[in-house]
C-alpha cells in the first residue's frame, strides 16, 4: 500500500507517461504516410482508469475533478454540447461517490457501460437462421 507521501510522485509520473508524446521515441518517417492512431486501445483505457482510481483514492473528490479535467481537456476546450457532455463525464462519478460511496461509483460505471456489459459479460442467445421450405 502506498503512503500519501509516495503516492503523489507515483501519480504524477503516471500522468506524465499518459500525457507524453510517443513520437519522441518513434523512428523518423521517410515519405508521407499518415500515422495510425489507436484511440480505443485497451491498454490506454486501463491506464487511465487505474490512474483515475489512484488519484481519487489519494486526493479525494478534488483530485478526481482535477484528473477528469486533464483527461477531458480537449472536450472542455471545444465548448458547446461537447463541453457539456465532458462536464457530466467529470462530475457525475464524483457526485455518485460523494452521495453513495464506492457503491455509487460502481453503479454509475455499470450504467455508463451497460451496453458493453450486456454484450460481453452476460450470457446471450445466438439466433440461428432457419430456412423454411415451401
Amino acid at each position: 500500500m502506498l503512503t500519501k507521501a509516495r503516492a503523489i510522485p507515483v501519480l504524477l509520473l503516471t500522468l506524465c507517461c499518459l500525457l507524453s508524446s510517443f513520437g519522441a521515441v518513434a523512428k523518423p518517417h521517410h515519405g508521407h504516410k499518415p500515422a495510425k492512431h489507436h484511440h480505443g486501445s485497451l491498454k490506454r483505457k486501463a491506464a487511465w482508469a487505474g490512474a483515475g482510481f489512484a488519484v481519487g483514492r489519494v486526493a479525494g473528490p478534488g483530485g478526481s475533478l482535477a484528473f477528469g479535467t486533464v483527461k477531458h481537456r480537449r472536450e472542455l476546450k471545444a465548448g458547446g454540447h461537447t463541453r457539456n457532455k465532458a462536464v457530466v463525464k467529470i462530475g457525475a462519478p464524483v457526485a455518485a461517490r460523494a452521495a453513495f460511496g464506492p457503491a455509487g461509483t460502481a453503479g454509475y460505471e455499470a450504467v455508463k457501460h451497460r451496453h458493453w456489459i450486456k454484450h460481453h459479460l452476460l450470457p446471450h442467445h445466438h439466433h440461428h437462421h432457419h430456412t423454411h421450405r415451401a
